[in-house]
């Protein structure tokens, strides 16, 4: 067995032995990276004019957004297709950026079957992936693409292991990889241990933390997206404590993106907390130069089918960050009850955003008493929730993470994975903000269960019936359903 994970920076020796024996070597195209000081140098001349971080904290700075519309084909030359015509189509360039994705083979490190599906979409004429597959086509594609976009690039390098895509599109002057362990087991995962998820990801944070300090500012994605049916303080939670896992390696930048709830007050609420308490955390354990971004994420859980209605969620799911003062502005597209985007719909999806920015100027959501409370009542449950498990481990994150989702304090109500308790039931309340139906053996303060109890007896006053197990199910189809 593995020694039991620790919150400890990888050492030079180990990293470098982590690289050569169990990274590189898990697909052919590895061997190109070998030379790691001849990766950065090639990263530092091909992001050029072109970096995520330097973006990010240039809008962080001016009160803009950055719109990142997402993409992902079968064989490059679709990639490049797809990006330039939004690229072109929507003016991405002026204050854009790119999240590309994998195709769901390469998510779970079956080459293999991904040599197959290129093989097929050739010999097609089509896609037949969801998503570009990274390994296989290896750093000189990853390459092609960056000197073919106008913006910048982050690989959505998603489930167990996405180490050696990072070597890869870090490699090729992208700018952005993912150090997201509790994020990803909840959101994609089945059968990893968590401690085996942490070790991952302390790599992959290792390996932006050298290029960073190297002169290739490496700004990671620390995300809650969850599923999409999760409370506000879990998504907070899941960013303050992984952003202590990241800082440990030498993280200086971090992309904390939040999955939207969709309630304007609650989600502003979540996302603000979850700032303010990174930089509080990280500087109570010596990490008080890490820059955060925030972003956020369209809603996770289930779209309309309808064009129209899909683009009300687009347009709802802009305009919260926008009144929020986010920087990051992620967008799905009219594609997304469907299929993957298209670069037709997805140019369309950054003009209706473009637009929102137009239309909405300079408008922030004031500072108001709800907005005060709810940011009260997430500070308070994430705060619990991080000394319990600090408190349990001696002080390590890493350590105290296992603890907590070992015992059940760490929970929430959907997922793939089988190491969570389920316990946890939640719902809409009367303003369709989340709430605990049941919060488990989450240890939430007092003060913090009355008020989601109360918000739910709002919604029973309001429907006039009792809120059930039959309510936490319809409200599963709470956006996709047209009536």
């Amino acid at each position: 067995m593995r020694p039991e994970v620790r919150n400890e920076r990888l050492s030079d020796e180990e990293f470098f032995r982590i690289r050569t024996e169990e990274v590189l070597p898990q697909w052919e195209t590895g061997r190109a990276l070998r030379d790691l000081d001849e990766c950065i140098a090639a990263a530092r001349e091909l992001s050029r004019g072109k970096n995520q971080a330097l973006k990010l904290k240039a809008a962080k700075e001016s009160g803009t957004q950055v719109l990142i519309p997402q993409f992902g084909r079968a064989l490059t030359e679709y990639v490049i297709d797809g990006l330039q015509f939004v690229e072109r189509e929507a003016d991405l360039a002026p204050n854009g950026s790119w999240l590309i994705y994998s195709d769901s083979y390469t998510r779970k490190n079956d080459y293999r079957s991904a040599a197959m599906g290129i093989e097929r979409s050739r010999k097609e004429g089509m896609s037949m992936l969801n998503g570009w597959p990274v390994v296989n086509f290896g750093v000189e594609e990853a390459r092609r693409i960056m000197r073919a976009s106008e913006v910048s690039l982050h690989f959505n390098s998603t489930d167990e292991d996405g180490r050696l895509a990072s070597e890869i599109v870090l490699a090729a002057g992208w700018s952005g990889c993912s150090v997201r362990s509790l994020q990803e087991v909840i959101a994609h995962c089945k059968s990893i241990p968590l401690a085996e998820e942490i070790r991952i990801n302390q790599y992959e944070a290792r390996l932006a933390a050298i290029y960073t300090e190297n002169g290739v500012p490496i700004c990671p994605w620390n995300a809650c997206n969850l599923s999409g049916y999760d409370s506000a303080g879990y998504h907070s939670f899941v960013c303050v404590s992984e952003a202590l896992l990241a800082a440990a390696q030498g993280v200086k930048y971090q992309f904390i993106e939040h999955g939207l709830g969709m309630n304007l007050i609650q989600d502003i609420a979540m996302i603000r907390v979850t700032e303010r308490l990174c930089e509080e955390y990280c500087a109570r354990f010596g990490f008080g130069d890490v820059e955060f971004f925030t972003g956020a994420f369209p809603f996770l859980g289930a779209w309309p089918p309808g064009e129209d209605e899909a683009n009300a969620m687009i347009a709802w799911n802009a305009a919260v960050p926008i009144l929020g003062g986010v920087p990051g502005v992620v967008l799905k597209c009219q594609d997304e009850a469907r299929a993957t985007p298209t670069k037709e719909g997805m140019a369309r999806s950054v003009k209706l955003a473009r637009h929102m920015l137009r239309l909405m100027g300079t408008q922030r959501l004031p500072e108001n008493a709800k907005l005060a409370q709810e940011e009260a009542m997430i500070e308070l449950e994430v705060r619990a929730l991080m000394e319990k498990c600090l408190e349990a481990a001696g002080g390590d994150m890493a350590i105290g993470l296992c603890k907590g989702v070992e015992v059940g304090w760490i929970d929430t109500m959907l997922t793939p994975w089988k190491h969570n308790h389920g316990k946890v039931r939640v719902v809409r309340d009367a303003e369709n903000a989340v709430r605990y139906l049941d919060a488990g053996n989450i240890p939430l303060p007092r003060e913090v269960l009355e008020y989601h109890r109360e918000k739910v007896a709002e919604r029973e006053r309001r429907d006039g019936r009792k809120v059930t197990f039959d309510t936490v199910v319809a409200d599963l189809q709470f956006a996709s359903v047209i009536r």
